[in-house]
Protein backbone atom coordinates (compact mmCIF):
# COMPACT_ATOMS: atom_id res chain seq x y z
CA UNK A 1 0.00 0.00 0.00
CA UNK A 2 1.22 3.23 -0.70
CA UNK A 3 1.52 5.91 1.76
CA UNK A 4 1.02 9.62 1.22
CA UNK A 5 2.59 11.73 2.84
CA UNK A 6 1.01 15.08 1.77
CA UNK A 7 -2.74 14.75 2.98
CA UNK A 8 -3.64 18.24 1.64
CA UNK A 9 -3.21 17.05 -2.19
CA UNK A 10 -5.00 13.82 -1.48
CA UNK A 11 -8.00 16.36 -0.27
CA UNK A 12 -7.76 18.50 -3.10
CA UNK A 13 -7.39 15.50 -5.33
CA UNK A 14 -10.88 14.45 -3.74
CA UNK A 15 -12.36 16.89 -4.42
CA UNK A 16 -10.75 17.22 -8.26
CA UNK A 17 -11.90 13.80 -8.83
CA UNK A 18 -15.30 14.16 -7.04
CA UNK A 19 -16.20 17.71 -9.58
CA UNK A 20 -14.91 15.33 -12.84
CA UNK A 21 -18.65 14.15 -13.58
CA UNK A 22 -20.34 17.18 -11.98
CA UNK A 23 -18.18 18.86 -15.05
CA UNK A 24 -18.68 16.04 -17.46
CA UNK A 25 -22.88 16.65 -16.75
CA UNK A 26 -23.18 20.26 -16.21
CA UNK A 27 -20.38 22.69 -17.15
CA UNK A 28 -17.12 22.53 -18.61
CA UNK A 29 -15.69 25.75 -16.87
CA UNK A 30 -15.29 23.57 -14.05
CA UNK A 31 -12.18 22.28 -15.75
CA UNK A 32 -10.19 25.63 -15.22
CA UNK A 33 -10.70 24.90 -11.70
CA UNK A 34 -9.77 21.25 -11.43
CA UNK A 35 -7.11 21.06 -14.27
CA UNK A 36 -3.74 21.97 -13.89
CA UNK A 37 -2.28 24.25 -16.08
CA UNK A 38 -0.49 21.36 -18.21
CA UNK A 39 -3.78 19.58 -18.65
CA UNK A 40 -4.10 16.53 -21.03
CA UNK A 41 -6.35 13.98 -21.49
CA UNK A 42 -6.04 10.62 -23.78
CA UNK A 43 -9.05 9.02 -25.22
CA UNK A 44 -9.28 5.80 -26.66
CA UNK A 45 -12.23 6.28 -28.90
CA UNK A 46 -12.74 8.71 -31.40
CA UNK A 47 -16.25 11.02 -32.21
CA UNK A 48 -18.60 9.44 -34.43
CA UNK A 49 -17.29 11.12 -37.69
CA UNK A 50 -14.01 9.69 -36.67
CA UNK A 51 -12.39 12.78 -35.60
CA UNK A 52 -10.30 13.24 -32.59
CA UNK A 53 -10.50 16.90 -31.52
CA UNK A 54 -9.16 16.08 -27.79
CA UNK A 55 -6.20 15.51 -29.24
CA UNK A 56 -4.92 19.04 -29.92
CA UNK A 57 -6.21 20.21 -25.98
CA UNK A 58 -2.68 21.05 -24.01
CA UNK A 59 -4.04 23.43 -21.15
CA UNK A 60 -6.97 23.41 -18.80
CA UNK A 61 -8.37 26.47 -20.86
CA UNK A 62 -8.32 24.20 -24.10
CA UNK A 63 -10.03 21.12 -22.43
CA UNK A 64 -12.82 24.19 -20.86
CA UNK A 65 -13.06 25.30 -24.37
CA UNK A 66 -13.57 21.34 -25.90
CA UNK A 67 -15.80 20.74 -23.07
CA UNK A 68 -18.22 23.29 -24.12
CA UNK A 69 -18.29 22.03 -27.89
CA UNK A 70 -18.67 17.88 -26.39
CA UNK A 71 -21.65 19.34 -24.42
CA UNK A 72 -23.29 20.71 -27.47
CA UNK A 73 -22.27 17.50 -29.22
CA UNK A 74 -23.64 15.47 -27.15
CA UNK A 75 -26.98 16.79 -25.26
CA UNK A 76 -28.74 14.79 -22.79
CA UNK A 77 -25.91 12.60 -21.85
CA UNK A 78 -25.34 11.88 -18.37
CA UNK A 79 -22.26 10.04 -16.47
CA UNK A 80 -23.24 8.10 -13.47
CA UNK A 81 -19.92 7.22 -11.02
CA UNK A 82 -19.78 3.23 -10.37
CA UNK A 83 -16.58 3.41 -7.59
CA UNK A 84 -13.50 5.62 -7.08
CA UNK A 85 -10.15 5.79 -5.68
CA UNK A 86 -7.29 8.26 -4.89
CA UNK A 87 -3.63 6.58 -4.15
CA UNK A 88 -1.20 9.11 -3.55
CA UNK A 89 -0.86 11.20 -7.19
CA UNK A 90 -2.85 8.20 -8.79
CA UNK A 91 -6.67 7.93 -9.16
CA UNK A 92 -9.49 6.10 -11.40
CA UNK A 93 -12.98 6.23 -11.71
CA UNK A 94 -14.93 3.87 -13.31
CA UNK A 95 -18.15 5.49 -14.98
CA UNK A 96 -21.41 4.78 -16.57
CA UNK A 97 -22.27 7.05 -19.25
CA UNK A 98 -26.24 7.39 -20.46
CA UNK A 99 -28.02 8.58 -23.22
CA UNK A 100 -31.10 7.67 -25.83
CA UNK A 101 -31.95 5.08 -23.06
CA UNK A 102 -29.04 3.04 -23.36
CA UNK A 103 -26.10 2.90 -20.89
CA UNK A 104 -22.40 2.27 -21.52
CA UNK A 105 -19.33 2.40 -19.22
CA UNK A 106 -15.77 2.92 -19.00
CA UNK A 107 -13.13 3.80 -16.85
CA UNK A 108 -10.50 7.02 -16.62
CA UNK A 109 -7.18 6.71 -14.93
CA UNK A 110 -5.93 10.26 -13.46
CA UNK A 111 -1.95 11.70 -12.67
CA UNK A 112 -2.44 14.61 -9.94
CA UNK A 113 -0.35 17.54 -9.80
CA UNK A 114 1.08 18.48 -6.57
CA UNK A 115 -1.77 20.89 -5.85
CA UNK A 116 -4.23 17.45 -6.06
CA UNK A 117 -5.42 19.08 -9.71
CA UNK A 118 -5.52 16.95 -12.29
CA UNK A 119 -2.55 16.47 -14.78
CA UNK A 120 -3.82 13.59 -17.09
CA UNK A 121 -6.19 11.54 -17.90
CA UNK A 122 -6.37 8.09 -20.12
CA UNK A 123 -10.49 7.76 -20.72
CA UNK A 124 -11.44 4.19 -22.43
CA UNK A 125 -14.67 3.33 -22.89
CA UNK A 126 -16.91 0.35 -23.54
CA UNK A 127 -20.28 -1.03 -24.90
CA UNK A 128 -21.82 -2.14 -21.59
CA UNK A 129 -22.24 -0.55 -18.21
CA UNK A 130 -19.69 -0.89 -15.47
CA UNK A 131 -22.17 -1.85 -12.76
CA UNK A 132 -22.18 -5.33 -12.08
CA UNK A 133 -26.15 -7.19 -12.73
Amino acid sequence: MTTNTNPTTSSTARHSLDLWLTMWNTDGDIARQICADDFRIHFSMTESDGSTPADAIRTAEDFARYLGWWHEQHPGVVFTSVADAIDGDRGRLLWDMEADGRRAGGVDVFDFAGDGRIRRVWSVGGQRSMRSS
